[in-house]
């Protein structure tokens, strides 16, 4: 701590690293992360090695995932409002019509709201489009008030420091 006074070091508990793993868009084992999604509808395409012509595991049932399409997609939000607190496990709805449930919240303070991320479905196409993800009204029910969220497939805020919206 002394090292880092002239720097501003603060001490921070697991409410911050929530919050900063949020804000990046960041999964966590648990939540975003279990036997019930993969990573096509995780958003993790990128980390599997399927441009190479290496074998792993589950290779075949990723590939006939990537294929068909995710039924559901993972998106980050924040709550246009900087009033109402998420804690996880809320009713994601858009235009009005129940689509998901926010899996982790938390207080984002670079952006001055809560953020989350939640799993998303369209109910009637049975496959969800990034389109149909990043387009529609959103809202977020917390205590019974449906709450404005802005969402994307990006993490609302930015590695180099720019502050931005999904």
């Amino acid at each position: 701590m002394a090292a880092g006074a002239d720097l501003g070091v603060v001490d921070a508990g697991y409410y911050a690293i929530e919050s900063m793993r949020l804000e990046k868009g960041y999964r966590a084992f648990g939540r975003e992360l279990t036997p019930d999604y993969d990573p096509v509808q995780a958003g993790l395409l990128f980390a599997c090695k399927l441009r190479t012509g290496i074998d792993f595991l589950g290779r075949t049932a990723l590939e006939a995932s990537r294929s068909a399409g995710p039924h559901r997609r993972l998106v980050s939000f924040v709550v246009d409002d900087p009033e109402p607190m998420l804690w996880g496990a809320e009713l994601v709805r858009r235009n009005g019509q129940p689509v998901g449930q926010v899996t982790s919240a938390a207080w984002g303070e670079t952006v001055g709201g809560c953020v989350g991320l939640a799993y998303v479905a369209d109910p009637e196409l049975g496959v969800t489009t990034a389109d149909w993800a990043r387009d529609g009204a959103y809202t977020v029910d917390v205590g019974g008030a449906g709450w404005p969220v802005s969402v994307g497939l990006r993490p609302p805020y930015d590695p180099d420091g720019a502050k931005i919206r999904p």
